[in-house]
């Protein structure tokens, strides 16, 4: 079950933590501008202070997350609610500037 670079309690408590992390954690929603030192791009957590790699060749955060796939599409389904959401409000509030 665990590789061999892995302890066993590590492969079975890593998972777990992710899922708490993922419920109870810092969604990571105000992330800083892009800063660049030393060859290295990073944003950071405006709320925790989490350091998150970013490619200037894509322009998006590196992800090195290896969450459950049922927990990616979970928060997948969140942003794309949110964002219908945001769409639906911004096209209502501009036709009720044509008016």
């Amino acid at each position: 079950m665990a590789s061999k670079g892995t302890p066993l309690w590590d492969s079975v408590t890593h998972p777990l933590a992710n899922a708490f992390d993922f419920a109870f954690g810092c969604h990571h929603t105000k992330l800083s501008r892009v800063f660049t030192l030393e060859g290295h791009s990073y944003k950071v957590c405006c709320d925790c202070g989490a350091h998150f790699e970013y490619s200037l060749r894509t322009m998006s955060i590196v992800s090195h997350s290896k969450m459950f796939p049922a927990l990616r599409r979970l928060r997948a389904g969140r942003i794309h609610r949110r964002r219908k959401f945001l769409r639906g409000l911004n096209s209502n509030l501009m036709a009720g500037l044509d008016k």
